[in-house]
Order: C-alpha cells, then sequence, then structure tokens
C-alpha cells in the first residue's frame, strides 16, 4: 500500500460509468440475462460510449469492471460491443465481475429521501411524517447527507418517536464508510497496474459516481446523469478528474482523488 507510482509509470486511465436509466426489476443476474435498461437507457450508454471512444488511447488495454446488477451488467455489455464495434478489443478477461461494486446495500428511496426533505412516509402500514428540521438541520443536499451518515446524527429522543419498523429499516442502511471500504477493494488492485497502458471502466451506481462528482462540485452536483461517466487519468503518480458527466474541466486534483491516491498509488 505504500508504494508509490512514479510519473514514469505508463498511463492508468478510469472511467467510473453509472448505468443507464433502469426498470430496477433486475437485481444480481448472469451476464447472459441482464436486460433490466428502458429504451432511453440504451440511447444515453450509446451516446455516452461514443464519447468516451475520444478519451482511449492507441494501444491502451481496456477492461471492464462491473456490478453484478442487472442494469451495470447490460450497460457493461452496451459499452464492450460497441468498443469491439469500433475495434477497440478488451483484454481476454472482457467484462469482470465484482459483488464489491453493488449499490448500497438495503438502501430504499422512499425511505432516504424523506428524512433529507421531509414529507410523509408510508411504510409497515402505517403513514407517518417526517419533520426535515428534525432529521436534517443543516438542509444537506442527498449525496451530502449520505457521505455525513446523517441518519446516525438523528436526534434520538425525535428518533424515538417514529415508528419501530421504520428506525430499524434506516439503521440498516450501509453507512458511506462500509460503502467506501467496499468499493476500495476492487480499486485497490489498481496499483499493480504498471507494465501497460490501461484503461478500466468501472459500470457502478450513483455511491461512486455521485459521491465524486458532489466532492468536485463542493456540492453543487448531486451525482452524474444515469448512462454518464466520469473520467480520471494518472499523471505525475496521482490521479485527476478530467471529465465529470457533460463537464470536460481539464485537470483537477481534489480531495477524493487524494484519497484514491493514498490507497491506490
Amino acid at each position: 500500500m505504500n508504494e508509490k507510482f512514479t510519473p514514469q509509470d505508463p498511463p492508468l486511465n478510469i472511467n467510473i460509468f453509472r448505468h443507464g436509466e433502469s426498470k430496477y426489476k433486475q437485481k444480481d443476474v448472469s451476464i447472459e440475462e441482464s436486460g433490466d435498461l428502458t429504451p432511453k437507457g440504451i440511447e444515453d450508454v450509446e451516446k455516452s460510449v461514443e464519447k468516451l471512444i475520444s478519451f482511449i488511447n492507441p494501444g491502451e488495454e481496456v477492461e471492464i469492471w462491473s456490478s453484478p446488477t442487472g442494469r451495470t451488467l447490460q450497460t457493461s455489455k452496451i459499452i464492450s460491443q460497441i468498443l469491439e464495434k469500433n475495434s477497440i478489443p478488451l483484454r481476454k478477461n472482457g467484462i469482470k465481475i465484482f459483488e464489491q461494486l453493488s449499490e448500497v446495500k438495503n438502501f430504499s428511496w422512499n425511505l432516504f429521501y424523506p428524512l433529507v426533505v421531509g414529507g410523509e412516509v408510508k411504510f409497515a402500514g402505517k403513514n407517518f411524517f417526517i419533520n426535515k428540521d428534525l432529521t436534517n438541520p443543516n438542509n444537506l443536499s442527498p449525496s451530502r447527507y449520505f457521505l455525513e451518515s446523517g441518519i446516525k446524527n438523528i436526534d434520538l429522543n425525535y428518533k424515538q418517536t417514529l415508528p419501530e419498523e421504520y428506525i430499524d429499516e434506516i439503521d440498516g442502511i450501509e453507512g458511506f464508510v462500509d460503502v467506501t471500504k467496499r468499493l476500495m477493494r476492487p480499486l485497490s488492485l489498481l496499483k499493480n497496474i504498471k507494465d501497460k497502458p490501461y484503461r478500466i471502466v468501472i459500470v457502478t451506481h450513483d455511491a461512486l459516481s455521485g459521491f465524486i462528482a458532489n466532492i468536485f462540485s463542493s456540492g453543487e452536483m448531486h451525482g452524474i446523469d444515469p448512462g454518464e461517466f466520469i473520467n480520471l487519468e494518472r499523471k505525475e503518480g496521482k490521479l485527476v478528474i478530467t471529465k465529470v458527466g457533460n463537464l470536460n474541466i481539464g485537470n483537477s486534483d481534489l480531495d477524493v482523488i487524494d484519497e484514491f491516491n493514498k490507497k491506490l498509488m
């Protein structure tokens, strides 16, 4: 972990690719069974891959890493097919599936979002209201609320007024620290890539892509749209961001990338 890259190391480029718009009907499936994207989701991914091609340099060995869900696997298949159609071969192992790249565990948007903005919740046969002034007193965005473990910081006295079943459910949502540790396991493999120019396309969920976009924009962006990607490049031994969604931003060395660098480089 303490071994450092030098400026002489060959290029390493990483694309964090958010899956396309989905029907959310498939969970973990085989890549052959995957087919969870909407027609718009397929079109968005196809357009993004055309943009991705412009970033790929001659001689790069390209590999796709994917979460095991239907929507990420179908996105990965589309990326693979378009790259090969454009004579950009994948490494022999093609698409590698990592369970660690899956979405936030036990997460339900319908239960999480009211904690951020307030409003009515229907759960376990009960209707009740969430007071955001007590669950989100600092008025954090959804991404920032997740990053700062807002659920754990809810006033305990107020929390005890909520239905017990709901409390158990939101307390079971995987925390940001645990998500980060899980995501970093496959990413830590990148530190061993030193022999050739590589590009790793990581097809995953908003937990990773949204985190990077949110930090990059100092909270202005809550994430990137489904089917968009972030481009990271290794330069002088560090990872820098050069594209977030539709924004081409030159070189941006961010705190989040510093965290990647500490763990990967």
